[in-house]
């Protein structure tokens, strides 16, 4: 249960009492009567403000200026973990269920998406159990753990008032209690038997220890952005700035230094406590159901907002696997016949081609001119900041990251890149100050343009619900993210053959399929490390068994994240082509990119529907 829920669970728990034990009657009515379609927007302005509760730390992050939005500070507070109860799914049925209660066909198109979105939403948490909750709360975790994400969250918080310093100083002081809490938590889940697999805890410890030892080198980067920050703030006089840098310091050297270090000290008394290393699928209800699958069903539908059976996607994405792999035969043999293009095609190693701006930003400000042709225009010019990740986190870290900005703000965009996976290796392993060029052009159009930093500026300019704007579907914005990279080989026609850029995106497309295959293998199939190993080995060089053990460790550790990503960019690959193919020489890829994005981040079973209605697709 996320943490918005249960803020809203506490904010109408009398009501929800009063009408359990009242008229059932009553209740039956609630859910039943017809709503007037005049009062929608009225209906979901309220959900709105029920979503963002008195969630300090999202308000911060979604609002600059919470006063135009009627909204007050709050006491800060962190996410904890809690188990699904019928109080609570009453609880956001009693709020979000009556949206059921409009007649969809009375609804403008707004609103019909406004509608999808909400209702999605809700038949996805009544789709979990009450024991599902010892699969979900994975609040400590090496690659999506809580403790993993925070540290960045705190450092790029919003100071827009005296306020907001103030509540960053006790969001840190909340670190020790709100960890030990995670730890039991996850005591819980060990005695349920659904315990944090040994390797797991190794690499959080790890993470932990690294983290520690920059707090006590004073290295860590919670020092000096944070600081800098302070000090840069117009509203502070220099007493003012002063007492809150010693503030900051002391509170990272004490209060969150404390939370990582009981983490580190208490998290190993749980190894040799789990009952399953692998897949989903090898969990076991203590009904005897199969809560693994039946759980990655349901993640499987969130995460690729499609409802589409796990063992329908597994023949769509077999099915694509063996397409591409004849695409790719065939170009590989026109690419090897043909000296030009095949002069092209090993030239590709010297990646000197894909860069054609020599630091991130000038490659930024380029995409800004590459994109005007077949993407909308922004009404908007945000100043792009390029920041790094410190190297305390960078093994624990993604390649990069696109810091959501908030829905009422225009002037500022930032984009995290993560130093060890932009820049090349020398042989004994170590980074050297030589760009990854061709990593890195598709790693921006993910993050910058035309991916997630586009998609976000260009769906938060629209005139639409505002629940639209924070409730957002992942296999919608990653998916967009995961299409722009790919997408960004097409600017380079001046560059390469069209028969070369084909072949680069349809190898994508090929490694998409390959790992959405392999997260449903893992998590559905239930297959072991040797049987992902002997998979991969139909189409890569993968080495020993040994070799693909990080990669199986963290699929299984994060299940369906890849989904959104790659099954998702699958679906919207379809999309185009089947439109491209419907236009044939008319085909207008900024009117087809505008249909998806004024859809904005729904569910893509939803943009499909509106794309196959623009263009007369059965």
């Amino acid at each position: 249960m996320t943490k918005k829920f249960r803020k809203l669970f506490l904010l109408i728990i009398t009501v929800v009492f009063s009408l359990v034990l009242g008229s059932c009657s009553l209740f039956d009515n609630i859910f039943n009567q017809e709503l007037d379609p005049s009062t929608f927007d009225q209906t979901t302005n309220e959900m709105f403000y029920m979503l963002l509760g008195d969630d300090e730390l999202s308000i911060n992050y979604l609002i600059s200026n919470r006063e135009s939005f009627g909204l007050e500070y709050y006491e800060p507070s962190l996410p904890t973990p809690s188990v699904k109860s019928i109080v609570n799914d009453v609880a956001i049925n009693t709020v979000f269920g009556r949206i059921k209660n409009y007649d969809y066909e009375k609804l403008n198109d707004d609103q019909k998406m406004t509608y999808n979105l909400i209702v999605d939403l809700v038949d996805s948490i009544n789709a979990e159990t009450s024991e599902m909750s010892y699969l979900s709360n994975n609040y400590l975790g090496s690659y999506l753990g809580y403790q993993a994400q925070l540290p960045l969250i705190l450092a790029e918080y919003n100071f827009y008032t005296k306020t907001d310093v103030e509540n960053y100083i006790k969001f840190i002081e909340l670190i020790p209690s709100t960890f030990k809490t995670y730890y039991e938590f996850e005591v819980v889940k060990a005695e349920k038997g659904y315990g944090m697999a040994d390797y797991v805890i190794d690499n959080v410890v790890e993470q932990c220890e690294t983290f520690i030892t920059g707090i006590d080198n004073n290295s860590s980067f919670m020092y000096k952005v944070v600081n800098d920050k302070i000090n840069d703030l117009a509203f502070l006089n220099s007493e003012e700035k002063l007492f809150f840098v010693n503030r900051n310091n002391e509170v990272i050297k004490t209060c969150m230094r404390e939370g990582y270090e009981y983490v580190k000290n208490n998290l190993p008394s749980l190894k040799g406590k789990a009952t399953n290393n692998q897949g989903l699928a090898h969990y076991i209800g203590s009904d005897g159901s199969n809560i693994g699958k039946d759980y990655y069903q349901i993640l499987f539908t969130d995460a690729t907002g499609y409802d589409m059976s796990c063992d329908d996607a597994i023949k769509y994405v077999d099915n694509k696997i063996d397409t591409y792999m004849a695409k790719l035969s065939k170009l590989g043999n026109k690419i090897g016949s043909n000296s030009k293009l095949y002069n092209e095609y090993v030239n590709l190693s010297t990646n000197e081609k894909f860069m054609t701006s020599s630091t991130p930003s000038g490659q930024l400000e380029l995409y800004k001119q590459y994109i005007e042709n077949d993407f909308p225009a922004l009404s908007t010019n945000p100043e792009i900041i390029v920041k790094y990740i410190d190297e305390s986190m960078q093994d624990n870290f993604s390649p990069a990251a696109y810091m959501i900005s908030p829905i009422d703000s225009y002037t500022t965009e930032t984009i995290y890149l993560n130093p060890a996976s932009i820049y090349l290796t020398d042989e004994f392993g170590n980074l050297t100050t030589e760009l990854d060029t061709e990593y890195l052009y598709t790693t921006l159009a993910h993050e910058g343009l035309p991916g997630h930093l586009y998609q976000n500026v260009y769906f938060k300019s629209q005139d639409v619900n505002p629940i639209r704007k924070v409730l957002k579907s992942s296999g919608y914005t990653e998916g967009w993210a995961t299409y722009a990279e790919n997408y960004s080989y097409r600017f380079l026609s001046n560059v390469y053959s069209e028969e070369i850029i084909d072949y680069l995106i349809t190898e994508q497309q090929l490694i998409a399929a390959i790992y959405s295959r392999i997260d449903l293998g893992i998590h559905y199939n239930g297959w072991t490390l040797e049987e992902m190993h002997s998979f991969m080995s139909q189409y890569f060089g993968v080495g020993s068994v040994e070799d693909v053990r990080a990669a199986y460790e963290q699929l299984v550790e994060i299940p369906t994240n890849y989904q959104q990503y790659f099954f998702s960019y699958l679906k919207l690959c379809d999309m185009y082509d089947s439109v491209k193919t419907i236009k044939g020489d008319s085909f207008n890829a900024k009117e087809f990119h505008k249909y998806i994005l004024d859809c904005g981040p729904v569910p893509l079973r939803f943009v499909e529907d509106v794309v196959k209605d623009a263009y007369g697709i059965k």
